[in-house]
């Protein structure tokens, strides 16, 4: 029971829920998320995604997000840009182990998440869902079924529905995944181009009760464009030129042939004047793809230079990557080694706060948190050696407040200030004076690091000898 009370805690979920004119189901959709996330662990969060709405969508959103501020964020774009940019904005955002996508349309069932998360823990990096009883007229369900049969054998990753907005992934999968143009159907093909495993789950499929469809036939012409693009990306993205040399080849062969049969065969006069041009068209033709073909391996060979990662899962008597745990000799706190330097983080997103304070404890630190500088000024009780300060937890004058108070028991505390685009004032940063500034939403390991390096950095400066 403790192990797992344990696991509960330490599981983070986000649910990204693009949307266009959906007001009357969000606040529905939201109170079913709600229920059955609790249920699986206390760090959750909500991303809504409004593509363009020209309903209430957003003030209803607004309205949620003010009764649930610690558990809704929102974006919204100025017109609407479509279903993969709407995912690609909110994969951005979260902050969850386990990202899940729904429509919110309520078609989705929420009740399925412990069914997801269930299968997750056998080891799958995304869970797809399965609408095997679709409350959809039979004009969608058709071309549906034949084109899910149709991905499944061209892009060899087996599904029953390709389609379904119900997944849920891990975090590093939505975080290697690059979503553009019509994508999101993709995602299961694109993800196992970098090696990542997708299985399904059947799942509740309800009629729909508010607005309607977005999806029109159009959807399948471009799905089946879409199908040979990944199916070209899976064969060829990193030998682009036995694709092109291969087309090439064979229209430098056609011409030449043609000339032959040309110079050999008695063709009528008018028909050999009309296929005069075709041999030498063929093979200029065919050149050119190769100059592409080269062009092609000489960018991939560019990219690949200067960013070398591979879909390595684990590893056997490898150079283990670096860990930012601070050593015991670093442990500056009245000698004990039990307890790290002490790091205050002060962030209002709750759900991110638990994160970053969570992997500095892991990294060696004794951490802080709070959501104000009202409430960090009131739990400081030593000496601070960083602040970890969101620019949007207090006004200009509190923040420097903190900082005045944390230095009357701390020589050299260093100042590191999370801010967006929204709440930057470089004023407020010059007061506090800020070590560094990094633009939310920010990594744990890269919070950790820059936490580390402030620490190092004000260790050498009190090394300097004082007059």
């Amino acid at each position: 029971m403790e192990t797992g009370s344990q696991n509960r805690t330490e599981r983070t979920l986000s649910f990204v829920i693009p949307l266009k004119d959906e007001a009357p189901t969000l606040e529905e959709l939201f109170n079913k998320i709600a229920e059955h996330a609790s249920a699986q662990t206390a760090l959750w969060e909500v991303i809504f995604v409004d593509d363009g709405s020209t309903d209430n969508s957003w003030d209803v959103i607004r309205g949620l997000a003010a009764e649930n501020p610690d558990r809704i964020k929102a974006i919204r774009f100025r017109r609407n840009m479509g279903k993969a940019d709407a995912l690609a904005a909110g994969w951005q955002e979260c902050s969850g182990d386990f990202v899940f996508t729904m429509d919110a349309d309520l078609q989705d069932d929420p009740a399925e998440i412990p069914n997801f998360l269930q299968k997750m823990e056998e080891g799958w990096d995304i869970v797809s869902g399965w609408k095997r009883r679709r409350h959809d007229p039979w004009h969608k369900v058709l071309p549906s079924r034949v084109f899910n049969l149709m991905l499944s054998r061209v892009n060899k990753v087996k599904l029953h529905d390709h389609n379904c907005g119900f997944k849920c992934y891990r975090r590093e999968v939505v975080n290697a995944i690059p979503m553009y143009g019509e994508m999101h159907r993709m995602v299961p093909s694109l993800a196992a181009i970098h090696g990542y495993r997708t299985t399904e789950i059947p799942v509740k499929h309800h009629p729909r009760v508010h607005g309607r469809s977005k999806y029109d036939f159009r959807r399948y012409l471009r799905g089946f464009l879409d199908m040979w693009t990944v199916n070209f990306l899976q064969n060829f993205r990193r030998r682009p030129l036995h694709f092109l040399g291969s087309v090439a080849l064979a229209m430098c062969a056609a011409g030449v042939l043609l000339a032959i049969l040309l110079l050999a065969l008695p063709l009528p006069l008018k028909l050999a004047e009309q296929l005069n041009a075709a041999p030498p068209v063929l093979v200029v033709g065919g050149l050119v793809t190769v100059l592409l073909g080269l062009t092609s391996e000489w960018s991939l060979h560019e990219n690949t230079e200067q960013s070398k990662h591979r879909p390595i899962v684990s590893s056997i008597g490898l150079r283990a990557e670096p860990v930012l745990r601070l050593p015991s000799s670093e442990h500056p706190r009245n000698g004990n080694s039990h307890h790290g330097p002490l790091a205050v983080l002060i962030e209002r997103d709750s759900m991110s706060r638990d994160v970053h304070s969570s992997h500095l404890r892991k990294a060696g630190w004794s951490v802080i948190a709070a959501s104000s500088c009202h409430e960090a000024q009131s739990l400081m009780s030593g000496p601070v050696e960083v602040l970890l300060l969101d620019s949007s937890s207090g006004t200009g004058t509190e923040m420097t407040e903190l900082v005045r108070v944390a230095r009357r028991t701390s020589p050299n505390p260093r100042v590191i200030v999370l801010f967006s685009d929204t709440d930057a004032n470089p004023s407020d940063m010059t007061q506090v004076g800020a070590f560094a500034a990094l633009l939310k939403p920010v990594e744990p390991t890269i919070v950790v690091g820059l936490a580390r390096n402030a620490l190092s950095t004000g260790r050498r400066r009190s090394l300097v000898p004082t007059a």
